[in-house]
């Protein structure tokens, strides 16, 4: 029996793993806490310098885990600001966009409304000219 085969096609029936790696990224932040503090607890040092190691490294990954709060907190306005500014941009170039349209529509109009009025004028003329004659 051939078990390479066996074990690949037993193996593509179960679903991937998801592209999200945060679980695996907390997972190891939460394993070297743990690490950290069975490594001071277990060193050969007295009981208030074990506790004064332990109580200085909670303090420092507290300290780095608000220092990257912090750092997504403003990467978040930074995209925010970003994000205004470009919605800014887009409703300016609209609104130039909109006036220069309407602008060469106003144009349009009277010059066919100009020609509309000449050609009216014209007939009348002409009308006017036949009846004279007639």
């Amino acid at each position: 029996m051939n078990y390479k085969k066996l074990i690949s096609s037993r193996l593509s029936n179960f679903p991937t793993m998801p592209t999200d790696k945060s679980g695996a990224i907390v997972g190891l932040l939460a394993g070297l806490a743990v690490g950290a503090v069975i490594g001071v607890l277990f060193a050969p040092d007295s009981g208030k310098r074990t506790r004064e190691r332990i109580s200085d490294k909670a303090l420092d990954l507290a300290d780095n885990v608000k220092d990257g709060f912090h750092s997504i907190k403003d990467n978040i306005n930074n995209g925010k600001q970003s994000l205004g500014g470009l919605k800014n941009q887009v409703v300016d170039n609209v609104k130039t966009k909109v006036n220069s349209v309407s602008q060469e529509f106003k144009e349009f109009r009277d010059t066919e409304l100009e020609k509309a009025k000449s050609a009216i004028k014209n007939t009348a003329d002409d009308a006017n000219d036949a009846i004279q004659k007639a």
